[in-house]
């Protein structure tokens, strides 16, 4: 048996029900969705929560007020299909170009299969070192901007961490 994971982040917007369509879908027809920080708003958080429940798993962003941060951790490990996956955005923000180094930092020596997180909007799937990374970009829709497009990563976990991964434009 399959698990199908979304990841999302940096969504941006101040409810939940404001999250682009296509993203809500794949939310309800998800086995697990894992949020990497940045949601800005308590009732993206609480609109994740009510849906998935234990099936749920974040963590907040540099972006994210107190009250997000009293509810979900700055960095996590989880385990699903007895894989363990870290999560992070990371919490303490930083320059684009470094934040895959200090991802990868925050989980030495963890034994994570897989590193998802978010912070610089550009969607990454890569093998580093036989860990899986994967930022699934950003998860807000704009318009009149020429940056990266609104995604979002599906992980499949099979009998591998690698069952299936890609990252869907929405």
């Amino acid at each position: 048996m399959a698990d199908k994971i979304l990841i999302i982040g940096d969504t941006h917007v101040s409810n939940f029900k404001d999250l682009p369509e296509r993203m809500l879908q794949l939310i309800q027809e998800a086995d697990w969705v894992i949020h990497v920080g940045d949601y800005t708003s308590l009732d993206v958080l609480s609109g994740l929560i009510k849906d998935k429940g234990p099936r749920f798993k974040g963590v907040y962003g540099n972006a994210d007020p107190l009250k997000i941060r009293e509810k979900v951790l700055a960095k996590d490990i989880i385990e699903i299909s007895k894989k363990r996956i870290g999560i992070t955005h990371p919490a303490t923000g930083g320059t684009y170009e470094n934040t895959k180094k200090k991802v990868v930092r925050e989980f030495k020596g963890s034994k994570v299969d897989a590193i998802v997180y978010g912070h610089t909007h550009d969607a990454l799937i890569e093998d580093f070192n036989g860990i899986l990374l994967i930022n699934p970009g950003k998860g807000y829709l704009e318009k009149n901007y020429f940056g990266p497009p609104t995604s979002v990563a599906i992980l499949t976990i099979e009998k591998r961490i690698t069952g299936k991964i890609e990252i869907i434009q929405l």
